[in-house]
């Protein structure tokens, strides 16, 4: 009786596979940010009259660099509070309708951020039903205090926290329960497991959803420019977007150098 060999299988992946993959990161990525690059330092053999210097001596750039920085990053802190909070509470507890809970959760990444910003502007207006219903409606030709810095990161908090929820609840399902319950049995205190077991697990998921939360913050252009625009409050994005507007020559390297610099601080 003849025994019948199962084929094996290669773990390495095959060479013509990782030719499209390596050819798809390509043409999607690498392209066109080498001909952004290109565009913005084309002159760069004119030195200080290149546009690449003059773009990093105007003040309003630097002060868009400061601005992004800050409501990028007051927005992602809100964004990790929110969708940590949100990822431990439903992943570790027994609370019910956990499906719909995160569905609802996860709207305001399915919405457009221009559509986000629009619907909480009429939130917090004079004429919002459920203000005026609690009384708390701010009184009418009174400034609207979403037209701030901590408005645009209080949004973009609220519309980048689902992505650091999903990348913590990743590490918090595959977290060895035995572990935890090992811990419990031994005596140890609900603070130490947080920290000794929890918290370590689960760092590398929100070290990933943290840094998406920021990229994505600082590349996002409805929030800013809903609410920043008409408070004169520009981040490097809506300044691309006023360059965008004007005509030359040198708007294309203007916007390239623009964006050079988000990817720097990116």
């Amino acid at each position: 009786m003849t025994m019948q060999q199962t084929p094996k299988i290669s773990s390495q992946p095959s060479r013509w596979l990782l030719s499209i993959l390596l050819l798809v990161i390509l043409l999607l990525t690498l392209i066109p940010s080498l001909r952004l690059l290109i565009e913005a330092l084309k002159d760069w053999h004119l030195l200080g009259d290149s546009t690449f210097a003059q773009v990093l001596q105007e003040p309003s750039t630097w002060r868009a660099f400061s601005r992004s920085l800050y409501t990028s990053g007051l927005g992602t802190l809100i964004a990790v509070c929110l969708g940590s909070l949100f990822a431990f509470s439903v992943t570790l507890t027994n609370i019910r309708a956990k499906t719909a809970l995160v569905f609802c959760f996860m709207l305001p990444m399915m919405i457009p951020p221009q559509v986000t910003a629009l619907s909480w502007l009429q939130l917090m207006g004079p004429g919002s039903p459920l203000l005026n219903t609690l009384g708390l409606a701010p009184a009418l030709g009174s400034p609207q205090p979403l037209y701030s810095a901590e408005g645009i990161a209080m949004l973009l908090g609220i519309q980048h926290a689902p992505l650091v929820f999903l990348a913590l609840r990743t590490s918090l399902i595959h977290l060895p329960g035995d572990l935890i319950e090992a811990a419990r049995l031994s005596g140890a205190r609900q603070h130490h497991i947080w920290l000794d077991i929890i918290l370590p697990l689960t760092r590398n998921g929100l070290i990933a959803g943290t840094s998406i939360a920021f990229v994505s913050a600082l590349g996002n252009f409805g929030i800013p420019a809903m609410l920043g625009i008409p408070a004169s409050y520009y981040v490097l994005p809506t300044l691309i977007y006023q360059k965008m507007s004007g005509f030359g020559p040198s708007v294309l390297p203007e916007m390239a150098s623009l964006s050079v610099l988000i990817g720097v601080l990116a």
